[in-house]
């Protein structure tokens, strides 16, 4: 029995498309490459999804490795989280789940300044029954001690809870602990499939009554 869902933010609740990022930030090829390469996919990046480096930290090293100003490099990180909007059809799925009263959790590894960003902009993150952010805890997704951290926090049970993430290492993780899961795409099919499971597993629990 499902009482539980967890989302993911990035590519799940929130668009997350770097190459998108780094072309509407600038229509320098060179300048895209180098941010792709020297930023969203440098390993410092994933430190800061840590929480073992801050953004003021991060930021001058990536002006000084990147040969770009720290000014810009500050309109950048600002670009970013302007780039983080919703998704509409898993925003929608989410006030269903929550008129079905389904208790609902995040668990997403962003940094705490992007995090704090987005709860203040949207107003339905406070509807969460709580979470966990990497940048907070120093651990981060797919590590199981996220995942562990999650359930201790909250009282939750993995095989009552269904976990959704765009990332399948994520997904590996969290099948070995125990947990449902749906690896997410942006399809109406995917969140077609979110659904049936849940009716399954409401199904099944009038069944057993």
């Amino acid at each position: 029995m499902i009482r539980n869902v967890i989302f993911d933010f990035g590519a799940v609740l929130f668009q997350w498309k770097p190459l998108q990022i780094v072309q509407t930030f600038t229509q320098s090829v060179d300048e895209q490459n180098i941010l792709m390469r020297e930023v969203l996919a440098h390993p410092d990046w994933l430190e800061l999804d840590r929480g073992t480096m801050l953004i003021a930290e991060e930021i001058p090293k990536f002006a000084a490795r990147t040969n770009i100003s720290v000014q810009r490099m500050e309109d950048f990180f600002s670009h970013i989280q302007l780039s983080l909007e919703k998704i509409p059809e898993t925003e929608t799925l989410f006030f269903k789940l929550l008129d079905q009263n389904y208790p609902l959790y995040y668990l997403t590894n962003m940094c705490s300044a992007f995090f704090e960003t987005l709860y203040e902009k949207h107003h339905f993150i406070s509807f969460f029954d709580g979470g966990v952010v990497s940048g907070k805890e120093l651990t981060m997704k797919p590590e199981p001690e996220i995942f562990h951290l999650l359930c201790e926090r909250y009282g939750l049970v993995p095989h009552e809870c269904l976990f959704i993430d765009d990332h399948y290492p994520n997904i590996e993780t969290a099948k070995a602990l125990g947990f449902n899961t749906v690896l997410f795409t942006p399809t109406q099919n995917c969140i077609d499939e979110i659904e049936e499971i849940l009716t399954m597993f409401s199904e099944k629990k009038q069944l057993t009554r």
